[in-house]
């Protein structure tokens, strides 16, 4: 038995009551995450783009746009609403796989539509694309980033695939078939972070992966193939876009649940500047700080957050990927006291300007001995008396060891809708998330998501 046969296998036999209660909780919470991350897309100029490309080039009546409830052709749903959940960089994150929800959850919610399923046929859905994922990305990550590839594009296209079998319930053939054809699908490159001007692709990867899944659902399900050793094969995934296959890694399947790892972003920007503006809040904390009396700044963290060269670089190209450099988000984070996606329309403003260019970047010996285990940060701000303001971070929030509280996941869920619809709304997504393994249909999730007011960009 091959790799595909075994995680098919695995995914077909998994059911709800094989699924911890953290897991499935967790599961339900990247949902509700993604949806907020979602309708905070739709506000910026991208989102709107990919919502109009998608109601005019990908016409139907198959699932339903996120914000403005429009009803699309099934990839149309996926693409778009895959788009619009990463546009702020407030998705979802893995240590080993990076950020699967906006492929994952795009999928299962038109899936859900589409092939009338359940939210109980969601969450295994989505506990299986984890533990699919991550296991892949553990194997493929290293060389997929020195080759200069997405993870997005290439396990979350995979990923997604696998998610959009098991939510359409599909049989072992058609599920066979869909990731098999998803692997030859999966694509992108990280070019992006290295452009200056106009250049979309950041979030639009998220999108096409999506896309690619429904898209290889559909192929399989009109009877077309693709090749059995798609995975583990001489010249499959894990060979084109790895360095081989360590069936190992597969194991544990069902025992260790990798949804477990899933980390969620109380900020925007990249995942690995968060705990630099954990650090400047709780250096805020202390008292107040006036930014105009700062001198230098000096930033110690593990080694990782500092490659390649666009996570420090002080003058990134452009906004779209300004989020994605330590010395920005850090500025940012001190000029505003926050780094909220509205936080970061300023990151080019002269004192974000001033400070980023203030900030010593480093690797602390210490911290990196703790990565990945630990993901923290030593910042000290000195001042133009002479004095020093200090923190030290030794996890991130919203890691799977120091966790976001249920209410502070509902605050950036409502900080990020609340120009859309009243609080009571919010609320309401909420509560169906919650219960989702209630759900006879995902309908009764969608309608909420939609009816947004009207967004000028």
């Amino acid at each position: 038995m091959n790799l595909l046969d075994q995680i098919t296998n695995y995914s077909l036999n998994l059911h709800l009551d094989d699924i911890p209660a953290d897991a499935l909780d967790l599961a339900k919470t990247i949902v509700f995450d993604s949806i907020g991350a979602g309708l905070g897309g739709y506000q910026r100029e991208l989102g709107q783009k990919a919502r109009r490309y998608a109601t005019t080039m990908m016409a139907g009546d198959e699932a339903t746009l996120l914000g403005s409830g429009e009803r699309v052709s099934l990839e149309g749903a996926a693409f778009a609403n895959g788009v619009m959940i990463k546009i702020l960089g407030m998705d979802d994150s893995h240590r080993s796989a990076g950020h699967i929800a906006s492929q994952v959850v795009p999928v299962v919610l038109a899936v859900g539509e589409a092939y009338n399923s359940s939210g109980a046929d969601m969450l295994v859905a989505i506990v299986a694309a984890y533990d699919f994922a991550v296991r892949v990305g553990r194997q493929v990550r290293p060389m997929q980033r020195a080759r200069g590839l997405d993870l997005k594009g290439t396990l979350g296209a995979i990923s997604a695939a696998l998610a959009a079998a098991r939510c359409a319930r599909f049989d072992r053939e058609l599920t066979l078939n869909t990731i098999a054809l998803a692997a030859d699908l999966a694509s992108g490159t990280e070019q992006y972070v290295y452009e200056g001007g106009l250049c979309d692709t950041k979030d639009l990867i998220a999108g096409f992966a999506a896309r690619n899944a429904v898209f290889a659902l559909r192929l399989a399900e009109a009877g077309f193939y693709g090749p059995r050793g798609a995975l583990d094969g001489d010249y499959g995934f894990f060979s084109a876009f790895g360095d081989g296959c360590d069936p190992d890694t597969f194991a544990d399947l069902g025992a260790d649940f990798a949804i477990l790892g899933t980390g969620f972003k109380p900020h925007g920007g990249c995942r690995h500047t968060h705990q630099a503006i954990d650090a400047v809040q709780a250096i805020q904390a202390q008292a107040p700080l006036d930014t105009r009396e700062i001198e230098s700044i000096r930033l110690s963290t593990y080694g990782y957050a500092t490659r390649p060269i666009f996570r420090v670089d002080a003058n990134p190209p452009s906004r779209e990927v300004a989020g994605l450099s330590i010395r920005v988000s850090t500025a940012v984070a001190l000029a505003r006291g926050s780094a909220w996606r509205h936080d970061f329309e300023a990151w080019d403003h002269p004192e974000a300007r001033r400070l980023r260019n203030l900030i010593d970047v480093q690797v602390d010996d210490e911290i990196e001995a703790l990565y990945p285990e630990l993901n923290g940060c030593r910042l000290q701000i000195t001042l133009a008396d002479g004095t020093t303001r200090e923190a030290y971070i030794p996890n991130m929030k919203g890691e799977p060891e120091f966790r976001m509280t249920d209410g502070e996941m509902r605050e950036k869920f409502s900080v990020l809708t609340s120009d859309l619809f009243p609080q009571a709304q919010a609320e309401q997504i909420y509560s169906i998330c919650s219960q989702l393994e209630d759900v006879l249909h995902i309908d009764e999730l969608m309608r909420f998501c939609s009816d947004a007011q009207p967004v000028a960009v």
